[in-house]
C-alpha cells in the first residue's frame, strides 16, 4: 500500500513520468504481498505440523503404555507326562529329568501322565480336570476369592468335571455356567487391559486336553492340564506378548525386538521355552535361545495347549532363577505368539 501510494504521488508530480518505473513499483508491491502470504502460510503449516507430531507422539506413548500393561500369575498348576509338581518342572527345565518314555497304543505312540489310569480319552480329560483342582487346592493357604471372568480351554465334559470338583474343593467360588473361550494372545490382551483399570480384579484360566494317538503325526500324542490365577500383582508378571503372522510379510526378528521393548528390556533373556516350529526357520536368526528348552520330547503333541504350557514353564523358570525368561508358541489366530515373563519388580 505504501509503494502504491508513493507511485501515485510520483505520477501526480510528474505526469510525464516513466510508466515503466510505475509498473516496477506495482510489481514490487504485488511480489511483496505474495511473499508475505507465503510466509504466513508457511508459518501456519509449520505450526500445524508441530502440533500434529506432538499429538501423534502422545498417542504413540499412550498406546505403548496400554500395550505394556502386565498381568501377574499368582498361582500356576501344570500337569503333563513328565510330572505334576513344581519340583518336577524345575528338573525338566534344568535337564535333570529324562524325557518320559512313550508307549504304543492301537493308533500310534503316546505320552501319558502317570497320575491318570483310564484308557478312554474323555475319561482321562475329566480326571485331569479334577486333578487340576485338587493340586491347586493343595497350594492354597487362603481363599482365592472371586473372579472377574473364567476362561476354559478344553471340552465341555472336562469343564463339567472341573466345575464339579471346584464346587467340592472351593464351595465359596461361584463359577459361571459357561466359561469364556481361550483365544491365545487376544485373551492375554483383554485380561491385561482389564487389570489396568482396577486392582481388585482377578481371572481364572484353566484347561486340559488329551490328544488322540495318530501314526500320521511325527510326535507322540500327549496330554496336558494348566491352571492360572491371574491378578495385578504376583510372583511373576508378563505382558500380552507380540504376534507374528507369516502371511503379513513382517520380519520375525522385528517382532522379537518389539517383545523386548514391550517388556522394557534391552537384552535378550538367556532362557526361552518353546516347542519346535519347523515351518519357521527364521527363529534361529532372532538371537533368542531356541534350542536349550525345547519341550517336544517331554510333552509330545499337545494340540492347542502350547501357549499355556510354555508360559507356565517360563513363569516357573523366572521365579526359580529370578531372571526373565522368554516363551514362543503357536497362537489360535496367528502363526506365532511370543513374549517374556519376569519376576515381579525386576527388569
Amino acid at each position: 500500500m505504501l509503494l502504491t501510494a508513493g507511485s501515485g504521488v510520483l505520477l501526480r508530480k510528474n505526469e510525464s513520468g516513466s510508466m515503466i518505473f510505475t509498473l516496477m513499483l506495482f510489481s514490487l508491491a504485488i511480489t511483496g504481498g505474495l511473499w508475505l502470504c507465503q510466509l504466513v502460510y508457511y508459518r501456519a503449516s509449520l505450526h500445524n505440523v508441530i502440533v500434529w507430531q506432538q499429538a501423534v507422539e502422545q498417542e504413540h506413548q499412550l498406546w505403548w503404555e496400554t500395550h505394556q500393561r502386565t498381568l501377574a500369575l499368582r498361582d500356576v498348576v501344570l500337569i503333563g507326562p513328565a510330572g505334576s509338581e513344581t519340583a518336577d518342572w524345575h528338573q525338566v527345565l534344568s535337564r535333570e529329568r529324562r524325557p518320559p518314555e512313550g508307549h504304543q497304543e492301537s493308533g500310534g505312540k503316546v505320552l501319558r501322565s502317570g497320575c491318570i489310569f483310564s484308557h478312554d480319552i474323555a475319561a482321562r480329560e475329566q480326571q485331569l480336570a479334577r486333578l487340576l483342582v485338587l493340586l491347586w487346592q493343595k497350594q492354597q493357604h487362603e481363599p482365592p476369592g472371586a473372579f472377574t471372568a473364567v476362561f476354559w480351554l478344553g471340552s465341555e465334559a472336562a469343564w463339567q468335571a472341573f466345575g464339579s470338583q471346584m464346587n467340592t474343593s472351593f464351595p465359596e467360588i461361584e463359577l459361571p455356567a459357561q466359561p469364556e473361550i481361550w483365544h491365545g494372545e487376544a485373551t492375554l490382551s483383554r485380561m491385561a487391559a482389564q487389570l489396568g483399570e482396577g486392582n481388585s480384579q482377578q481371572f481364572l484360566l484353566a484347561g486340559c486336553h488329551v490328544c488322540v494317538a495318530s501314526s500320521d503325526h511325527p510326535l507322540p500324542a500327549g496330554e496336558s492340564a494348566v491352571l492360572w490365577r491371574i491378578a495385578v500383582e504376583g510372583p511373576v508378571v508378563l505382558p500380552r506378548g507380540e504376534v507374528f503372522s507369516a502371511a503379513d510379510g513382517e520380519a520375525l526378528n522385528e517382532v522379537c525386538q518389539r517383545a523386548l521393548k514391550q517388556s522394557d528390556l534391552h537384552d535378550i533373556p538367556d532362557a526361552c521355552v518353546l516347542f519346535s516350529h519347523p515351518g519357521q526357520p527364521q527363529l534361529a536368526e532372532t538371537g533368542w535361545n531356541v534350542t536349550h528348552h525345547l519341550q517336544d520330547a517331554y510333552w509330545g503333541d499337545v494340540g492347542n495347549m502350547q501357549m499355556p504350557i510354555v508360559i507356565s514353564l517360563a513363569a516357573l523358570h523366572a521365579l526359580e532363577h529370578q531372571q526373565p525368561c522368554g516363551w514362543i508358541a503357536a497362537d489360535p489366530h496367528h502363526t506365532l505368539a511370543l513374549g517374556i515373563v519376569k519376576p515381579y519388580g525386576k527388569g
